[in-house]
Formats: C-alpha cells, structure tokens, sequence
C-alpha cells in the first residue's frame, strides 16, 4: 500500500510540472500578454551614383527594420527578394511602389510600403577645354625665342604665325603668300557641343587674283599619328614644334579626320570681327585645332611647295580665342 502511495504522488508531481512548462512557452491567446516587441518594417532606398551601363537604374534597399527574423520584399517591377538589404535593377524610368515585409520567430508580420523615383540624373557639367596662349601673347617657346605662336607650332603642317601686334595687344599673323598656320591639341569630353569664338581682322583687299581665307579645321584624336598619345603642356615653353599628333597636311584634309571644317573669307572689313564656330566631339577625348591661311599659290616659294598651300594676297591677323561646352 505504501508503495502504492509513493507512485501516485509521483505522478501528480510528473503531471503538474509537465502543465507548468507547457504554459510556459504557451503562444498568446485571449487575454494574454501580447508580443512586446512586435517586427516593424523600416527601409531606405538608396540611388547608385555610377552612371556609366545605366548605374543609375540600380537601388540599394538599406533594413532598419525592429524585431524581425525574415524580410520579403517586392520592388513593383516584378521583381522580389528575401535577402535582408537587396539590390535591384529597374527596368525604365518611373515611380515604383516597393513594400517589404518584416516577420518574427512568433508569427506576427508588419508591412511598409513607399514610391521610389527612377530617374536618370542630369549629365554632369561639362568643363571648358583649356589650351594654352589663346590671347597669342609674345611668349618663350621651345626653340628659346618668343613669338605670339607659342603653343601653336607643328611644323608638319606650315611655318609658323608671325607676331604682330593691334587690338590693343600682341596678336598672330598669317603672313600673306606664305603657309602660316596654328596649330594644338587639347582634351574633349565625347559627344558634346563646343564652341570656338576668335577675333580675326582681314587687311584690305587688293583686288588680286588670289584673296586670303582662313581655313579652321577641328582634327579628330582618332586621327592622331598611330601610337601617339596627346600630352597637354601648361608652359609654351614644354610644347614640342613638330613630330606630334597630325604630321602632314595631306593627314588633317582626309574627311573622317575633320569634325568640322570652315573658310572665312576676307569680309573687305579692315576692323576686329568676332567669328563663332561650332563643332561636336564625336567619340574623341582629343581635338586638335588647325587654323592657316590659304587662298594663295602653291608655288612661288620651297615652303609653298612643301606643304602645298599658302595664304593669299592679304595678311590675316586673330586675337582672343576661346573655346567653351555648349
């Protein structure tokens, strides 16, 4: 009978402790103490700021979310993720209502929904191109003399401008009957608008057989001498006078070489005039510019004969160039 006793207290032991510890981890029912922290979706979506292959369309979700184990996310282009901070691609332009959802180990879910903006940003700022001695003061170049063509020398294409002076400084001129020219390189952003301002001043015409042109020819990087990389110089004395980019004429007059090409005929106006030129880029980080006379004989002296121009019966003179992003 004892014994009888002691198995049947035991039991009731086993039995109440067993109920304690099942309501123990019992889940919330009616009139039970809810979850004190339930999930909270958070999210931020972030932009990427690469622009290059469509950056732009890729968006960086970043998760505060509280108290949650899972996440499901949907981007509303179709696209879905369980990671915790995705990425995605959209597709277009356009306004997206992405939701995440946010869940606990107990069951309970919280959802934020927000409209995220797809728009390709505006295009950086393009900087102005920088050439040296545009105002063709009289300055020290690489042989060690100054001239107002300092920085604008490449003897493969002509001799170089003389100095001269009017418009109330030095300027550069293009000696009539003589294959004077300018000439130098500098860096481009692609595919964009540019466009070159110059002071010229034609001398009277005389009525000859052979008036002055200035012929301006804007020479693509892409026809830059084979292996030739450009180096852009900040003195006119570090400008090399031949061997560089173009080295010969019959090289900058081939058409694909040429984004754009203009003759100003002499206006039988003997003042300043401002000339505005445009051109585009193209797929080129490096433009040259190429400015000479012509007009004239290719004859008459060995230097006409060996560049196969000259200017004509006037001379020429140009001040103040510059050259700015449209």
């Amino acid at each position: 009978m004892k014994n009888i006793f002691n198995i049947s207290i035991a039991a009731v032991l086993v039995l109440f402790l067993a109920c304690d510890d099942f309501d123990k981890y019992e889940l919330p029912e009616a009139n039970s103490i809810p979850d004190a922290t339930p999930p909270e979706a958070v999210f931020t979506a972030i932009q990427s700021e690469e622009v290059d292959n469509d950056g732009w369309k890729d968006f960086y979700f970043s998760n505060g979310s509280i108290s949650a184990t899972t996440y499901s996310w949907d981007f509303g282009d179709g696209n879905t993720s369980s990671d915790f901070e995705p990425t995605n691609r959209f597709g277009e332009e356009g306004t997206y209502t992405v939701s995440l959802t946010a869940s606990d180990n107990n069951g309970l879910t919280n959802t934020l929904a927000k409209d995220v903006t797809v728009e390709e940003p505006p295009a950086p700022p393009v900087s102005d191109p920088v050439l040296i001695n545009t105002v063709f003061d009289k300055l020290g170049k690489s042989s060690g003399s100054d001239c107002t063509c300092a920085g604008w020398i490449n003897r493969s294409l002509g001799t170089q401008g003389e100095s001269s002076t009017g418009n109330g400084s030095d300027v550069m001129k293009f000696d009539n009957n003589e294959p004077d020219h300018i000439y130098q390189e500098f860096e481009v952003t692609p595919n964009i608008n540019y466009q070159i301002e110059i002071d010229i001043k034609f001398n009277t015409n005389t009525g000859g057989s052979n008036p002055a042109s200035l012929e301006f020819r804007a020479l693509a990087g892409t026809g830059y001498d084979n292996g030739y990389t450009p180096t852009y110089y900040n003195e006119t004395t570090e400008f090399p006078q031949d061997g560089y980019g173009y080295s010969s004429v019959a090289q900058t007059e081939v058409e694909e070489n040429n984004l754009m090409t203009k003759v100003l005929n002499n206006p039988d106006d003997t003042s300043y005039i401002k000339y505005i030129l445009n051109f585009n880029s193209g797929a080129n980080n490096s433009i040259a510019l190429f400015v000479r006379g012509i007009g004239g004989l290719a004859t008459g002296s060995s230097d006409n004969e060996r560049y196969g121009y000259s200017s004509g019966d006037e001379e020429i003179r140009i001040d103040n160039l510059v050259i700015t992003a449209l």
